[in-house]
């Protein structure tokens, strides 16, 4: 019997280490809506609540384009060596233009999430639900993005507060 029982146990942690894998990163959604009656519209209100329950950093942005299908690899490269008007954002980090610059979504927000930490997105919406910027928000470890770019990100680049509101058009 307790070989058995040692058998289904060895059987049993690789399933119970894959589930525990799967929730490193925990991400739940709420959205809450109500008629404004000042501005005479319905609202809409979503959070995008990211729990980073692993041992390493998460970094979090909002890509220009839809993620669609493509790889961590290209996600890096659009939002850190593309050109965006005259400067890829790497590039701006080297010149320390960022510096005096406040954080713009899509072209320079990039926020840490630190193991235990959790950070909210807030979308506003009108009228209608949408997946605009939930197709945008891209969540990768920190270390691979730093190893794809061959630097270690300053932490002076990363936006501070635990979570930010996007207004939707």
């Amino acid at each position: 019997m307790k070989t058995k029982v040692h058998i289904l146990l060895l059987t049993l942690l690789p399933v119970v280490t894959a589930c525990n894998a799967q929730r490193q990163i925990h991400i739940d959604t709420v959205a809450v809506s109500y008629y404004n009656g000042i501005t005479d519209k319905s609202e809409i209100i979503e959070e995008y609540l990211i729990k980073n329950n692993s041992n390493e950093d998460y970094l979090t942005w909002v890509s220009l384009e839809p993620i669609n299908e493509r790889t961590d690899t290209e996600l890096v490269h659009d939002y850190f060596k593309k050109r965006k008007d005259d400067f890829s954002l790497i590039e701006a980090m080297f010149e320390n233009i960022l510096d005096e610059q406040p954080t713009i979504i899509g072209y320079s927000f990039i926020k840490n999430i630190k193991p235990g930490e959790t950070f909210s997105y807030y979308i506003s919406q009108n009228e209608t639900v949408s997946n605009f910027y939930q197709e945008r928000i891209v969540l990768i470890k920190r270390k691979e993005v730093e190893q794809y770019l061959r630097m270690q990100i300053d932490d002076k680049y990363f936006y501070e507060s635990s979570s930010i509101i996007l207004t939707e058009k």
